[in-house]
């Protein structure tokens, strides 16, 4: 059985970095993504960095291309980036 890639939006922030964690943890599941907003201080670091595990993710803030190496987006922003992300999913045809 194949792992279902997550990516994980607001890495940088408390809940975003227990999703990567949890995420990690899960044996069915397998951290794809991670994005921040443009200027966060964990752009550039890996997913491991923020959370002290074993990862080699790097956060960006490149939506468009982080959604073609995932299955599941899991989105902890503001309101107005979450409908934004929804309707990048929606196109890429992400859940």
């Amino acid at each position: 059985m194949s792992k279902t890639r997550i990516g994980v939006v607001g890495a940088g922030g408390r809940m975003g970095r227990m999703l990567i964690e949890a995420t990690l943890k899960d044996e069915n599941l397998a951290l794809g993504a991670a994005f921040d907003v443009p200027g966060s201080p964990a752009l550039g670091k890996t997913a491991g960095e923020l959370v002290g595990m074993a990862c080699d993710v790097v956060v960006t803030d490149d939506l468009p291309a982080g959604l073609k190496q995932i299955d599941c987006l899991i989105d902890f922003t503001r309101p107005e980036g979450t409908l934004m992300h929804l309707q990048a999913c929606r196109e890429a045809k992400v859940a």
